[in-house]
């Protein structure tokens, strides 16, 4: 079984889960953030945009951070010697949710889930949280979960001081982020944690067409979002936020206290 590298993490992403009788199935991603720019890595990955902040504008990555999500979650294989984890069963929703500033407020990322909820997508990412509860957002969260959508958050760069909001929600899966021999990463938030993943010296796609190196959870939540993305594409059980930590049991690696533990909770998703 072929592993592929991706920005120095091995032991991430395997050509075949099922290599006898893939499925591939198309997965819809919906990654809210700041837009998505365009990217020879990219090319005819986005089926569908949607910019609420303005409406009327393209959801162009002007903060340099979508891009570098979507890169992580499907890209083509490069120049650079790496590949979105499901670049062969994605399809992204580009939902610009984030200005310049990485700023933004809970009814522009309502409307945004919204919108996501009424394409029928099957996982939404979001790799940005807020530190207070909104319960107009949380009610959203909610009525994405019932609809079966599985939403992966952030879960922040506080300084293991909290977790963000949506991440600390019961259903959302949290992310903290590792760096690259899998201890946390020192920024990564800590408490409701679901998985840990790679978050530090991350190679990926960026807004001016080229590559960069990101820090953060959330290119982590990418990475366990990427994980489900291929999985289920892979999968002929119909998988949803309520059965989907037991589903996904026989992929993850133990890096903590047996079982769960508020640093890297259940664990690393591994696909090979």
């Amino acid at each position: 079984m072929k592993i592929v590298q991706y920005g120095g993490y091995h032991a991430v992403h395997s050509t075949s889960v099922n290599s006898e009788k893939p499925n591939n199935k198309k997965m819809k991603v919906a990654i809210l953030d700041s837009g998505i720019s365009h990217h020879g890595d990219l090319k005819n990955k986005i089926v569908a945009s949607y910019n609420a902040i303005e409406i009327d504008q393209k959801p162009i990555d002007d903060l340099n951070h979508g891009t570098a999500i979507a890169g992580i979650i499907g890209s083509s294989h490069n120049k650079m010697g790496f590949s979105g984890i499901a670049k062969d069963n994605v399809e992204i929703y580009n939902v610009k949710v984030l200005n310049s500033h990485g700023k933004s407020d809970f009814q522009t990322v309502i409307n945004g889930i919204e919108w996501s909820i009424n394409n029928d997508v099957d996982i939404i990412n979001i790799s940005f949280g807020f530190e207070t509860n909104n319960l107009e957002f949380e009610k959203v969260i909610k009525k994405a979960l019932a609809k079966g959508i599985i939403i992966v958050a952030a879960s922040g760069n506080t300084l293991g001081l909290r977790v963000d909001y949506p991440a600390k929600y019961e259903g959302v899966i949290s992310v903290s982020a590792l760096k690259s021999d899998f201890t946390t990463y020192s920024y990564s938030g800590k408490g409701k944690i679901d998985y840990a993943a790679p978050g530090k010296n991350i190679l990926s796609t960026d807004n001016y067409g080229g590559y960069s190196i990101f820090n953060g959870t959330s290119f982590a939540a990418a990475f366990v979002t990427g994980s489900i993305a291929y999985i289920l594409g892979n999968a002929n059980e119909k998988i949803n936020s309520t059965n989907l930590n037991t589903f996904l049991e026989p992929y993850v690696k133990d890096l903590g206290i047996p079982g769960f533990d508020e640093e890297y909770g259940h664990g690393f998703i591994q696909l090979n």
